[in-house]
């Protein structure tokens, strides 16, 4: 029987970054993981968009997940010797003279001066974009290759002997009072960063998810250059060489299948703004962990004490996961609360 301290079911964006975590103070950590491309965090475009453009107002939570986020990114990039995280600006293109006033106005408030520029621009090919009342853009916006740093991330993980390709076997868990048993692994805990795929654990089966299917093209375009990533409807992010277009949102067809009907909406969207030949290089789609109430899972099973989770992340995931998983770390190691509004707990009756 191998002893460790935690055994992290999922490698994903979450279980990644709370690997590392335990990781950092001096846990040992087993993560079990069936390798899929096509999961939610290896399809997403990884933006960190600092506003919610709908309503012009901060993200939940920017001012503290955001620099702690590029702090987590920066430190896999020296441990991982390559670059994963990218400054770039969101450029929202404006519909009207209303729009374009109102972006104007709440730029002056005094909690959106460091998050969104004033300036009503015009940096795009003007023949082959269509956007006639102009521009602004995002401050502090940014990327993360996301696919890149977990694959990456994996084969630290392998080489540390941490890891294992294969389905997790939910019935091959065995309780004791001050262990949990899986396979020939013995640990304090179990903890779940399965994504989506938690709506089959038969453990954590009653958390609310409110599901939805995304897809997402990489494209080129015949003429069209970009700098810049791009908000219209659908996000545009430059990404080696070609451009990540996306993301779909899909209620009622939970899977990880790419649909023509997919390509086609995305495209069509963006020929609205975009006057130039659009090809598709590649298509994936992914489903996100997104919660009832748009805020993460973290807790512990309220009848096994060995079990966890940390889930939920949803579209937001690249920034709010380093701080969450400092967060579940201190409740882990040193018993500090977790806040109520990410806690598990708030579902329980």
């Amino acid at each position: 029987m191998k002893e460790i301290d935690y055994i992290i079911v999922g490698q994903g964006l979450a279980g990644s970054v709370l690997a590392y975590s335990l990781i950092q103070e001096n846990q040992k950590v087993l993560v079990v993981d069936e390798e899929a491309e096509s999961s939610s965090s290896r399809v997403a475009a990884g933006l960190c968009n600092p506003v919610v453009f709908k309503r012009l107002t901060k993200s939940w939570m920017i001012d503290e997940v955001l620099p702690l986020a590029k702090e987590f990114y920066q430190k896999q990039e020296a441990l991982l010797n390559d670059q994963f995280y990218f400054d770039v600006p969101i450029y929202k293109l404006f519909v009207d003279e209303k729009e374009q006033s109102f972006w104007k106005q709440k730029s002056n408030e005094p909690h959106l001066f460091d998050w969104i520029n004033h300036k009503v621009e015009y940096p795009f090919d003007k023949e082959k974009m269509m956007y006639p009342f102009g521009a602004s853009k995002t401050l502090q916006s940014g990327f993360l290759k996301t696919a890149n740093w977990l694959e990456k991330f994996k084969h630290y993980l392998i080489e540390k002997e941490s890891y294992i390709n294969m389905k997790f076997d939910y019935d091959k868990i065995k309780f004791s009072e001050n262990a949990v048993v899986w396979n020939d692994y013995s640990a304090k805990k179990i903890i779940f960063c399965e994504g989506y795929q938690s709506i089959y654990n038969p453990y954590f089966d009653w958390l609310p998810f409110k599901l939805t299917k995304g897809e997402v093209l990489t494209v080129k375009f015949k003429n069209l250059k970009i700098d810049h990533a791009i908000n219209k409807g659908v996000f545009v992010l430059p990404f080696e060489g070609e451009y990540k277009l996306g993301a779909t949102y899909n209620w009622d067809q939970i899977d990880n299948k790419s649909t023509k009907e997919g390509e086609t909406e995305l495209i069509k969207r963006a020929k609205r703004f975009i006057n130039d030949e659009i090809i598709t290089v590649e298509h994936k789609a992914g489903v996100r962990p997104t919660v009832s109430d748009r805020r993460p899972l973290l807790g512990i099973h309220p009848e096994q004490y060995q079990l966890a989770v940390f889930n939920g992340m949803g579209t937001k995931g690249v920034m709010l996961a380093p701080y969450f998983a400092e967060k579940m770390v201190q409740f882990l190691l040193k018993n500090k609360k977790i806040s109520p509004e990410a806690n598990i707990n708030r579902f329980l009756t």
